[in-house]
């Protein structure tokens, strides 16, 4: 059993510590800069660990966006007045109470070496600072996909596991969100500790209320996560009544009030700071939209810029995979859709200045665990290596140019450096967001048959494998 535990255990660290290299390895090709909301949140972690508040007037007032890579970062729309006349993020403020700590450590490290040296590698203390913040991001998700990997290999022989592992961790959106400052990081890390808990065979009531604990307080990291955490312990309770069902009354209630709690607390200080009770980015309306629910939800998926598929093919049968195995893992779809259903309601469904399918990344543990039992299928096997030989042209291109895992306007500037191939995939897929409505539909029909025909195709070699015995 410990040897078991220990091969399982090493498949996880080995592909980790690969995705740690190549990421590291990727970041080197293209200098390091913060940028979007990522100056942001540091600049709050900084305010915690220099100042011990939130009031950000001075910190902008000082220009102190140079301590963490930004020159003459201004607050915009990023910090609002409160009820109480602060100067305070916009951002929800659990990922830099998160960094506060990492922030601190990394400051201190970029005073080691001499500005002249720092200069050879095209770094200023500020963006040394920021490198060391990210890298400690990189070793979050790192670990979490070795956590991942540890719970597959659980339903899956362990070279499937590592293979679905490794597709998850070497390709976009887990690629090209990994070492960013944002909340996703975290986000993804907790989706994984619930895959791993729910596939676990012996959980203990410690980690377990760890992991309760960790689901309560992400909502800090970003508001958006409160139905998705939700959705996350309906999951665990559903998926395994009879563990809860052994604890005591008063580990249940414990559960339920470590839960709630953080919740609720998060809520009464954002009423009490903000006058209501959806934050700062509430004041000028609700940004969600049910009339745009269908283009988002298409957009996510298929945008040319801003869509999964645009950067990961691998992604293409994932409904035939969620059909295949929707008999054997009924309530891991169900965080699925808390995220992907409001996101795509979000005004800005494709997540702003940032690599595609942002939103996404919280779902992709789940989706592994519809992958890796679907693949115990040939066809299903076969057919996920042939998506890897285009995945692994994209994802070697992009680590040599980093830069083009951001979109540009209309176009996709990584599908089209990959010659007359990679331009007709780009051609195939529609701008949602520019208003290609007549292509995304029929690049959705295309789909929806190609995946149908997956599922067809298995169901009849499962009936046929069924008459013979």
């Amino acid at each position: 059993m410990a040897r078991m535990r220990h091969t399982r255990s090493a498949t996880g660290i080995a592909v980790a510590t690969c995705m740690f290299l190549v990421v590291w390895g990727l970041t080197t090709h293209g200098k390091y800069s913060a940028s979007g909301d990522e100056p942001h949140y540091l600049l709050v972690a900084l305010s915690l660990a220099a100042d011990h508040d939130l009031d950000l007037a001075n910190n902008y007032a000082a220009n102190d966006g140079r301590l963490i890579g930004h020159d003459q970062l201004t607050a915009d729309a990023h910090a609002r007045r409160a009820r109480d006349g602060r100067l305070l993020s916009t951002h929800d403020i659990g990922l830099p109470i998160l960094l506060a700590p990492v922030y601190a450590v990394a400051a201190a490290v970029a005073t080691l070496p001499s500005e002249t040296t720092l200069a050879q590698f095209r770094m200023s203390r500020g963006l040394f600072t920021y490198a060391l913040v990210s890298l400690t991001i990189l070793a979050l998700v790192s670990s979490s996909v070795a956590l991942l990997i540890t719970g597959l290999t659980y339903i899956a022989p362990a070279r499937v596991a590592a293979a679905v592992g490794a597709a998850v961790a070497l390709s976009p959106p887990i690629l090209s969100h990994s070492f960013l400052v944002f909340p996703e990081a975290a986000a993804f890390a907790a989706a994984c500790a619930v895959v791993w808990w729910t596939l676990s065979p012996s959980p203990s009531e410690r980690v377990t209320f760890a992991l309760i604990a960790t689901l309560a307080l992400l909502p800090w990291c970003h508001r958006k996560y409160t139905i998705f955490v939700i959705a996350c312990a309906v999951m665990m309770v559903a998926s395994r009544w009879a563990f809860w069902s052994r604890l005591s009354r008063e580990k249940q209630l414990s559960a339920i009030v470590l839960f709630a709690a953080p919740h609720l607390f998060l809520y009464w200080w954002t009423f009490t700071t903000w006058g209501n009770l959806g934050g700062p980015q509430m004041l000028a309306g609700v940004p969600l939209t049910l009339s745009g629910m269908g283009r988002g939800l298409a957009g996510l998926w298929l945008d040319r810029q801003y869509g999964l598929l645009a950067y990961s093919p691998i992604y293409l049968l994932l409904p035939a995979y969620w059909a295949i195995a929707a008999g054997t893992v009924p309530w891991a779809a169900l965080p699925v859709l808390a995220m992907v259903v409001p996101m795509a309601a979000f005004v800005e469904w494709w997540g702003g200045f940032s690599p595609a399918a942002r939103y996404l990344v919280p779902i992709v543990p789940f989706c592994a665990v519809a992958a890796t039992y679907a693949l115990r299928d040939r066809v299903v096997w076969w057919t996920a290596i042939l998506l890897l030989m285009p995945q692994a042209l994209i994802v070697a291109y992009a680590w040599q140019h980093p830069r083009t895992l951001w979109p540009i306007d209309d176009r996709n500037p990584l599908l089209m450096q990959l010659g007359p191939v990679g331009k007709a995939y780009e051609r195939a897929l529609p701008s949602l967001r520019y208003g290609e409505l007549s292509d995304a539909l029929v690049a959705g029909l295309v789909l929806v048959a190609i995946n149908a025909g997956v599922v067809v195709l298995v169901w009849c070699r499962i009936r046929t494998a069924a008459a013979t015995h």
